[in-house]
């Protein structure tokens, strides 16, 4: 594993592993906490281990090879498109009545991760075809 690579992990990591604990804590806090106040902050607690996990990406993005840099480039404007459209349709078919029963704060939650897996899926396929070539 290449050093970059290495403090791509060692930024991201931590910063996934406090996620977790804040939504866990977010999760299990805010039922139990009557304060708009404490809900808030307790709400918006881990955007900042995200912002961190961005903030790694974007290093990991300026510090590659060019090469790599392309890939996951590619790889982001994929996630971006296919989430956002993903998401607009999900929106509407909500709205027109057509799925009932999907709580609008778990759709919005979902968007995040979603957008995650599609970028590990898009660059795997890039990969892919990369080595094919």
């Amino acid at each position: 594993m290449r050093l970059v690579h290495r403090r791509y992990l060692a930024r991201f990591v931590p910063a996934m592993a406090g996620y977790c604990a804040l939504i866990g804590l977010y999760g299990w806090l805010v039922p139990r906490t009557g304060s708009v106040g404490l809900r808030t902050l307790l709400a918006l607690l881990p955007m900042l281990p995200v912002l961190m996990a961005m903030r790694a990406v974007a290093l990991v993005i300026r510090e590659q090879d060019e090469l790599e840099r392309q890939l996951d480039l590619q790889a982001l404007a994929a996630a971006a498109v296919l989430t956002s459209c993903g998401f607009l349709s999900f929106g509407l078919l909500l709205s027109a009545g057509v799925l009932q029963g999907v709580p609008a704060a778990l759709v919005a939650l979902l968007v995040l991760p979603c957008f995650f897996w599609i970028f590990g899926l898009a660059k795997l396929v890039l990969v892919v075809r990369l080595r094919r070539r």
